[in-house]
């Protein structure tokens, strides 16, 4: 061991010739679950409120008349009392009078419900995967038994340099 407790360079040297040794590497990839809770998205409140409005009834009405009317006597015939007599005939005249009442009645009833309604929501997250690299120095062969190896998340590169943002990130 080295200083700061790491391996010193020739510890990571395998000298092991045994070619059955078999060493993996995880490749781990972020997957997008949905889950759902039900929160308050809103209310609705149902209520009243009077509103005036002018409305106008036609209502048809009988009222009484009275008719004067002066004609001719046939022959002349004695008078019932002496002139000068106060005389008066009074008539009654009647008439239909319109009075308004107002009475309350139903004219509609509104009702609030809830019902069930399915939709789908399309949602987006940036997830994140990873990649394998074969980086190989010099003359070290690499062979895959693999037919999908070529994939666009798998690559291989004969190169002295193992560093740079290419070795991490794979252009799809």
């Amino acid at each position: 061991m080295g200083l700061f407790g790491k391996k010193d360079k020739d510890e990571f040297r395998d000298d092991v010739t045994d070619s059955s040794e078999e060493r993996e590497i995880e490749l781990r990839e972020e997957e997008l679950r949905a889950e759902k809770r039900r929160v308050e998205a809103g209310e609705v409140r149902l209520r009243k409120e009077v509103v005036e409005e002018q409305k106008t009834l036609n209502v048809p009405v009988t009222r009484e008349e009275v008719v004067v009317e002066k004609h001719s006597v046939e022959g002349r015939r004695p008078a019932d009392g002496s002139i000068g007599d106060d005389e008066e005939i009074r008539i009654p005249v009647m008439e239909e009078e319109v009075r308004v009442e107002k009475t309350p009645v139903v004219r509609e009833e509104v009702s609030l419900r809830k019902r069930q309604v399915q939709d789908t929501e399309k949602i987006s997250e940036t997830v994140k995967r990873e990649e394998a690299w074969v980086d190989r120095t010099e003359d070290a062969q690499v062979r895959s038994g693999m037919s999908d190896w070529g994939g666009p998340e798998r690559r291989s590169r004969a190169t002295s340099n193992y560093g740079g943002p290419e070795r991490r990130v794979a252009t799809l």
